[in-house]
């Protein structure tokens, strides 16, 4: 039954991602590239926009009105069948197809792997947009806490609304969500597609490096196999920085118009967009609004298509929850209130802790990731290094390779060109504001929050600049190999970790020195925040059976009452946050990681050890020991000695 909704789930992915907004669109003067990714950022519009009105207006009619727009979907796809032939048929979309249906498999496989989510001190925000997902699904009452100690305004809803979407035509089950939350995520590598060839003006730059890169990349692979909404956010920032600059290039106002209206889209997606959308405003009213013709029309289109899609959740949410909870409930505000401290002095504090990592300024403070248990303590070390370090989130050696490609381009002789003006303004401000609109002091790094776009174009710049030479071939692959290892296949495995006979890695209710204690600390425990993820996962199931478990002790024990009390008040609170979910799935959220027996890590080996024996194929064979200065610049250098 599952596979079944699986299967369905992924052809309704598949054809309502794109065929509304290629039927749009097809007929413009793009390049196929560009058609790709245009579609797939109107329709996505477009299903938000409809799950979105169903909820506002017609909540008892959600589930038709979504398997209707399910069904025009599949209908236009019919209608621009041809086009959509043709479209497949030309340069450059059979390798980026490929290599998203790559990484789609890739990522399925790693998702096999996953029983319960964790990472550093990382919790809560799988459990968060799930519930997020069932409260448009479902309609819960608006004043429904969300975990975490939010309110549902604290976060933007087009991700959430479209899981909505497609749960709605099949259940309401988590496995769908993580099928649907990875499928949206690896839209981010799209349009660094597109990007591949204009960073470095090179035609025969191929797409297998990008892969690799992304693929064996960790930070890349958590955004897209943990369910939250960044790597979404990434697509729309990515892609509308292309359409920004594409329209600049060829002064076309349907291109610059397009790309505001999709970094609008990223912000209804997650305000990690905020900081991209605040620079590209600048941008174009500082030093692009005045050369433009007819520059006020331009900008009043601008203006009104982005105000008329983001009222659609500003102005529901202005009038369902108010002013406050509207724009002061999202937890950087929150966070910025609680800070007592100098906010300039934390905001260079931040910085400083974003672009160097915790284990070269300051090894000590890993000490807060210490446990019981040895796989826990090294995955949580190399987590922090992957996830919130600007640098080495790139990887331990395609991060260093993409600052001194960076530095080597605004080092080369000669005008700049106005696009390279444009990444250099782009992205010092970009850091900054990522950083600076971030409340809380956080000594491991920022860059998880607000720079994943800023780090997946650092990836593309890396393998745009392919062939590299022998030695730097060697590194990158080298660099992979650590990368998969440490930060990746590690993380997966302890992600794959659960209670068994033989081994007890999340403690329950246990005698602890005549007390009892619920979590306590056992020689394989991993660490509290990871407890915390087990225990919102089979909440329902474990209070059960820890009720159970207190009603067979003695009674005289004077622990039990307080203990009891504690579980009944978190029990009783079920329905409070999840309205009935829980008792009607068996107590407990199932990932797909729990529907693999055995020894679910043999698909990532054998896709990791085939990717690997085709990517170092391929850079061994194109990696020149030195390359070649032209023809011309040697036979000048040649005069010059003669003379």
């Amino acid at each position: 039954m599952l596979a079944a909704q699986l299967g369905l789930t992924l052809l309704l992915l598949a054809v309502c991602s794109f065929a509304p907004g290629f039927f749009v669109i097809r007929r413009l003067p793009w390049n196929p590239l560009e058609k790709l990714c245009g579609s797939i950022a109107l329709s996505l519009i477009a299903l938000y926009l409809l799950c979105f009105a169903a909820y506002c207006f017609m909540p008892g009619s959600l589930t038709a009105i979504c398997r209707g727009g399910a069904a025009i979907s599949f209908l236009l796809a019919l209608a621009s069948w041809k086009d959509i032939r043709r479209l497949i048929g030309s340069f450059g979309i059979r390798g980026a197809l490929a290599g998203y249906g790559f990484l789609l498999v890739w990522t399925c496989a790693i998702l096999a792997m996953v029983r319960n989510f964790s990472g550093a001190g990382w919790g809560g925000d799988w459990a968060e947009h799930f519930q997020r997902t069932l409260f448009f699904l479902h309609h819960f009452p608006t004043n429904t806490p969300i975990i975490g100690g939010f309110t549902l305004p604290a976060r933007p809803p087009l991700m959430n609304v479209l899981g909505a979407f497609f749960l709605a035509q099949t259940q309401d089950r988590f496995e769908i969500s993580q099928l649907i939350f990875a499928f949206l995520n690896l839209f981010m590598f799209l349009p660094c597609c597109l990007l591949l060839r204009a960073l470095v003006r090179k035609r025969s730059a191929g797409v297998l490096p990008l892969v690799a890169l992304f693929a064996l990349n960790p930070m890349m692979m958590e955004h897209v196999s943990y369910p939250w909404t960044k790597a979404l956010t990434a697509f729309f920032v990515v892609f509308a920085l292309w359409l920004y600059l594409a329209g600049l290039r060829k002064n076309d106002r349907g291109r610059i118009v397009a790309a505001f209206l999709t970094l609008a889209a990223g912000v209804l997606t997650h305000y990690s967009a905020g900081p991209y959308a605040l620079f590209l405003a600048g941008h174009y009213l500082l030093r692009v609004s005045s050369k433009r013709p007819h520059r006020l029309r331009e900008l009043g289109i601008i203006g009104a298509s982005c105000a008329l899609l983001l009222s659609t959740w500003f102005g529901w949410s202005l009038a369902a929850y108010g002013t406050r909870d509207t724009l002061a409930s999202n937890s950087s505000v929150k966070d910025a209130q609680k800070y007592s401290g100098s906010t300039a002095a934390k905001i260079a504090a931040n910085l400083y802790d974003t672009v160097v990592p915790a284990f070269l300024r300051d090894p000590d403070s890993l000490s807060m990731f210490d446990q019981p248990n040895a796989e826990g303590k090294l995955r949580d070390d190399f987590f922090v290094i992957y996830q919130t370090n600007l640098i080495f989130g790139m990887g331990l050696v395609g991060g260093p390779f993409a600052i001194w490609l960076f530095y080597r381009a605004i080092r080369r002789p000669g005008k700049r060109s106005a696009e390279l003006s444009f990444w250099l303004w782009l992205i010092p401000c970009v850091l900054l504001i990522g950083v600076a609109v971030v409340g809380e002091r956080d000594l491991m790094g920022l860059a998880h929050l607000t720079l994943v776009p800023l780090e997946a174009i650092g990836l593309t710049l890396v393998a745009a600049s392919f062939p590299w030479r022998r030695a730097i071939a060697v590194l990158v692959v080298a660099g992979c190999l650590v990368d998969f290892s440490f930060g990746l296949f590690l993380h997966e495995h302890v992600q794959n970790l659960d209670n068994t006979p033989e081994r007890t890695v999340f403690q329950g209710l246990a005698n602890v020195n005549g007390h009892l204690q619920i979590g306590a600390s056992g020689p394989d425990s991993l660490s509290f925040p990871a407890w915390l993820n087990w225990f919102w996962k089979n909440r329902d199931n474990l209070c059960h059976q820890w009720l159970a478990q207190l009603a067979a002790l003695p009674q005289q024990n004077s622990d039990i009452g307080p203990l009891t009390a504690r579980i009944q008040q978190e029990l009783a609170a079920g329905p409070q946050y999840w309205d009935g979910w829980f008792p009607r799935h068996g107590g407990s959220i199932r990932t797909l990681g729990d529907h693999f027996a055995g020894p679910s890590f043999v698909p990532l080996l054998l896709l990791f050890g085939g990717l690997m024996w085709v990517f170092q194929k391929q850079v061994m064979r194109f990696a020149p020991a030195a390359v070649p200065k032209p023809i011309a610049a040697r036979k000048k250098a040649g005069r010059k000695r003669l003379r």
